[in-house]
This record gives C-alpha cells, structure tokens and sequence, in this order.
C-alpha cells in the first residue's frame, strides 16, 4: 500500500510539472483510528473513523500555491493540482524561498513506529482494554463518592511524500493511548486528576497501572489548601516539566519563530541560556518515539540535533524554507500532521537528559517550596514570561510534602528558569513528543491564594 501511496504523489506531480512548475511536491495521507469515550464510570461512545487525502503545493517563479483534497481518485487530484498552480500564479513571490528539499543518499531506519498488533485491535478487544482501566480505578476508590472519565484512541497512518527533486518516501505508524480520568467528591471538596499511557506498541501498555495510578493521584489531591507565596523552590515533576518545556521552550527554538522575532530566544543563539547541568536533544531517531520518523513532513531525512549542550544554545529547529534563508543544515523538522496543511515546524522527541535521583529525592532536599505535577500554561512567547497556574500541586516542608494545593500560581521568566535549575532527576518519562525527568528550579514567585 505504501507503494501506492507513493505512485498516487508521483502522477500528482508529474501533473503540476506539464502545467509549468518549477517545482512542485504532494504529501499523501491515509488513516483509521478507533475511539471509545467513558463517561460515569461506562462507555458512552465508540467510534471509527477513516480519512484519506493528498496536498499539492507548487511553485511558480518563487510564487507559491497550495491546495488538497479529501480523496484519492484521479479526477479529484487533478482538480487540486490545477487549483495550486493558478494559486500559485496569482500569488505574490515570495524573494527567500529557495528550494523544496532535494533526495538524500540516505535515510535512517528507525525502528518500532508500527505495530500489526495495533492495526488489527479489534472493537471488542478495545473495548476490554478501557474496561480494565476503569476496573482498575474503581477498585483503588471503592468505598468513595467518584465518577470516572476515561477512554482508548488507536490508530493507524500511512503516508508519502513525493517531489520534483526526487524525494519520494513513504512511512506507516501505529499508536494507542489509554486514560482514566476520575473525579471524586468528599463532603464539600471534589477533585480529580488523571493518568495515561500512550505508545507505538500494544504490549507496552498497562491497563491496570493506568486505572489505579489516575484514582490514587486523584485520592492525594483532596484538601487543597493555600500558603503563604513568596519566593521559593519549585520542582517539577515529569509531567510538569515536560508542560513547561514543550509548550514553553521547544516553541521558542523554532527557526520560523527565532527569524521572525517573536522568540524569547531571538538573540541567544550561542549563548548560554542554561545552567551548566542542562542538556536537551531534539531525536528523532528515539526508538518508537511518539515523535520519531525516518523523514520529515517535507522527505528530508530526520536527525538527531543538539539544542543545547551544557547550558549553551547550540542549534536551532529548521525546515527546508528557514534552513535556506540562513545558508544552515536542515535539521529535518518539518512539521506535517497532515495532508491539509503546509509543512511548519516542531519537535519529534524532545529530551531533556537525565541526572541523578527520584522525585522524592528532589522533595526531601527542599526547605519550603512547591511541587508542580501539571499545568497547561505556557509563557509569553516574545518575552518569555510565565506564570503558571498549579492545576495540581502541592506544598513542601521539611523535604516533606504537606498537602495539595489550590489557587497557587508560579510566576518566572523562561530564560530565569532555564538558569535556575540546579537538580535534575533519573525519572525519565515519555509524554507524547517530551521526554523529561523531574527537575528543581531554586527561585521563583509562588502566590496563592
């Protein structure tokens, strides 16, 4: 099927190059996926769901047009084509587009992206999975006033990307992800939290864990209390810490983001930026990493790069375009989720390298502090400021966590941050396309209240 997809791109190509393209690429996609929702503690909805298209993008004397369709026929793409190229004509040249990626001599062959297993999960067997999750949870909160939320998503893509400078490259991936969210009330006090697991391969994951892991988390969140702010330590554990990485700092590493000014980074390139203990990667060559892949969105081929080495900045994330206009190495991170978009830029796995000690280990060494297990805020792009609401935290004492906490925001410069952290941990974990240990920032604003 692969081989299809791949000849489906090369006629669409070879169309737009007998209209007068200069150059000219299509990125094809084809997917199913399978979702099952719970919703008090039962299913409430299944779901398949199938999509298949192709995008066209063309360039006319540095003039460029895109268009897509939701089909495979022939007729179809051949109406897309038409529509990019007159497009393309009637659009204003663009002076620093150079040139769509030529064809490598080679390409890396990165392992455990696809499993068959995964593919062929029928509903039944699906539906047993999110069953033992929920299971799971109910036991850990017999006895308790709760509700579950929770659910699976599987799904699996193939796709190919084809140009006029000889790429031509198709992959094919499998995912799962499992969760359990649920929600607990006690007197006048109602929480919650969550958990999931998300992999490339069926076996990894572990219903049972998912399940009780989401009710126990969501147990230790009764009773949120405010303290009194200040400045203090606060610690990241991996799930925060991959938040405030991914949403804030792997945005900021964007060459598109770095060249149109609108990165805290801008003017940072070579510097050091961090202390001298922080050290992350962009690998995409991780084996079955959520971000990995063996090309881009674009068919250049994917890499392993050093962003920054001992707390230095020392690379930036590059497509074909930004990568042309500062005369660098394409870093490969060209950024496709599908066929209905033009290539951005983003991470395949993001890694922050690990140092020494668990999470109770960070917290046993702090005075008075903060421990961050999620927040889904992000900084000022441009300035760097953050201030991040605790959406589940707690109070440290005495190396000792206290209680949850509610109302409690920490407030720092990204740039403050990335200086301030003085311990990082060994407890590595995945989260999507993160993957971070727990670390300790030694300074920032806490208010609550």
């Amino acid at each position: 099927m692969s081989e299809q997809l791949i000849e489906i791109a090369e006629r669409a190509v070879k169309m737009a190059e007998k209209l007068g393209a200069n150059q000219a690429e299509a990125y094809v996609g084809q997917s199913s996926s399978f979702v099952i929702d719970v919703e008090n503690s039962s299913i409430k909805s299944a779901e398949e769901q199938r999509d298949a298209g192709i995008g066209i993008r063309i360039i006319s004397d540095k003039k460029i047009g895109f268009a897509y369709v939701t089909t495979l026929y022939k007729d179809d793409i051949k109406e897309a084509v038409s529509r990019s190229f007159d497009l393309a004509k009637a659009s204003i040249p663009d002076p620093e587009f150079v040139s769509l990626p030529s064809v490598s001599s080679s390409y890396p062959d990165v392992k455990g992206l696809f499993d068959s297993k995964i593919k062929e999960l029928s509903s039944d067997e699906a539906a047993d999975f999110v069953i033992r999750v929920i299971d799971a949870s109910k036991e850990t909160l017999e006895g308790r006033d709760y509700a579950i939320e929770g659910g699976i998503q599987t799904a699996s893509s193939m796709s190919a990307v084809v140009n006029s400078l000889g790429v031509a490259k198709s992959a094919k991936k499998t995912s799962i992800t499992l969760y359990s969210l649920p929600i607990v009330k006690e007197g006048e006090d109602q929480t919650t939290s969550y958990e999931y697991q998300i992999s490339r391969k069926l076996s990894d994951v572990d219903p049972e864990w998912v399940g009780e892991n989401a009710a126990l988390l969501t147990l230790k969140n009764l009773g949120p209390k405010t303290i009194d702010g200040g400045e203090m330590p606060v610690v990241f554990a991996p799930l925060g810490a991959g938040a405030i990485l991914g949403r804030g700092f792997a945005g900021a590493v964007s060459a598109e983001e770095v060249q149109r000014g609108r990165s805290y980074i801008s003017d940072a390139f070579g510097d050091k930026i961090a202390s001298d203990i922080i050290n992350i990667t962009d690998d995409a060559l991780l084996h079955a990493g959520i971000g990995s892949r063996s090309f881009d969105g674009e068919g250049h081929p994917a890499q392993r790069t050093s962003i920054i080495e001992y707390g230095v900045l020392k690379n930036l994330l590059h497509n074909s375009y930004t990568a042309n206009k500062d005369d660098v190495r394409n870093t490969g991170n060209a950024s496709r989720p599908s066929y209905s978009g033009l290539p951005s830029i983003s991470t395949s796995n993001f890694v922050l390298a690990p140092g020494k000690g668990t999470l109770d280990d960070l917290v046993s060494e702090i005075d008075r502090g903060v421990l961050c297990n999620r927040t889904g805020d992000r900084p000022n792009m441009t300035t760097g400021d953050l201030s991040a609401m605790l959406l589940e935290g707690f109070y440290i004492e005495n190396g000792e966590i206290q209680h949850p906490l509610k109302n409690t925001l920490v407030g720092i410069n990204m740039r403050d941050l990335l200086q301030r952290i003085h311990r990082v941990g060994e407890d590595t974990r995945i989260t999507f396309s993160m993957v971070t240990p727990s670390f300790v920032i030694d300074n920032a604003t806490v208010t609550s209240g």
